[in-house]
């Protein structure tokens, strides 16, 4: 499945790193401290509707990783891991700090606090979306970060995830924090396995006055199967409702096959908004591991733009290297 470039989630069933090929150092008897990172280089050809042929030569997500994490006895662990982004082409200022999330992992599951991935694009959008840049369009979600998450342990198959995102969204205007609640469960019956998720996506600011305005929510099923040795299929169905009633729905699938050096991946879907063209959405791709934590891959999306300023095609062939 694809490679990420976000922070990986510690889950309680078996807590991983940075990556791969991030190393570790024992500080202390309890305490070990992570280093990792890795640069992403991408040579990317994008038309839009209504506009011209872009092509550039990018880094696309470059990343320093460092984490830490503490055995706190009784079999509970404490962690905090933080990536920093930079330019690896010099396009971009400084070395920042991109993401942040700090935990408890235990027999009770783990709570995570910060940066977390959305529980409902873990659960519901990730099955159909195999890909580096190719992604198909989604619906949309509450943002990534402020965010409180409790994941469930796994029991014989069931478990579940609970999010909330607490923002302080007090400006020159308005006053208050903006809360959103998030929630997805999962069954996994060994080589299939089934997933529902909601996600209410909080409040708006209306514009006026002292006010936000609740958003309507997005509701999600979805499904992955193991079909052999070497394939894997995803399935996902999401349904998103909107204040002015330009609701949108999402329908698709995707396939993985590991050919041994890599992976050969696509996906498929209709999406269709309420006073838009429904639109019939494609992408593939192929990736190649050339050495252990050296990737390259080349992906082609046709996202069937209908507006203005929509993206239309997109072809790209990329890097990454992890460390």
């Amino acid at each position: 499945m694809k490679h990420t470039s976000k922070l990986a989630l510690f889950m309680a069933a078996g807590m991983v790193s940075a990556g791969v090929q991030a190393a570790d150092f024992e500080v202390g008897e309890d305490t070990v401290l992570t280093l990792g990172g890795e640069v992403v280089l991408n040579y990317i050809d994008t038309d839009e509707i209504g506009g011209d042929s872009t092509t550039e030569f990018k880094d696309d997500g470059s990343i320093v990783i460092l984490g830490g994490e503490r055995d706190l006895g009784n079999g509970y662990t404490a962690y905090i891991e933080t990536e920093f982004a930079y330019d690896t082409l010099g396009e971009g200022d400084g070395f920042s700090r991109d993401a942040t999330v700090f935990g408890f992992t235990g027999d009770f599951g783990e709570i995570q606090v910060g940066d977390s991935d959305n529980v409902f694009v873990d659960l519901i959008a990730d099955p159909i979306d195999p890909f580096e840049n190719a992604t198909l369009s989604q619906v949309s979600v509450t943002d990534e970060d402020s965010m409180i998450t409790y994941y469930s342990p796994d029991m014989q198959g069931f478990s579940y995830r609970l999010q909330t995102r607490v923002k302080d969204e007090t400006d020159g205007r308005q006053t208050g924090n903006e809360v959103s609640l998030i929630g997805a469960a999962q069954y996994d019956f060994g080589n299939f396995a089934l997933s529902a998720g909601y996600d209410d996506r909080g409040s708006m600011d209306t514009g006026s006055g002292n006010s936000f305005e609740s958003e309507d929510g997005v509701y999600g099923l979805a499904a992955t199967a193991n079909l052999g040795d070497n394939l894997e299929a995803g399935f996902r169905y999401a349904q998103q409702s909107n204040k002015n009633g330009d609701d949108a729905d999402a329908s698709g699938a995707a396939l993985v096959y590991n050919y041994g050096a890599g992976d050969l991946y696509g996906a498929v879907q209709d999406y269709s908004e309420d006073n838009a063209d429904s639109r019939t959405q494609f992408a593939g791709g192929v990736n190649y591991g050339v050495a252990d934590g050296l990737l390259i891959f080349a992906e082609y999306g046709n996202f069937d733009g209908v507006s203005s300023g929509d993206d239309d095609k997109l072809a790209v062939a990329g890097l990454i290297l992890e460390y």
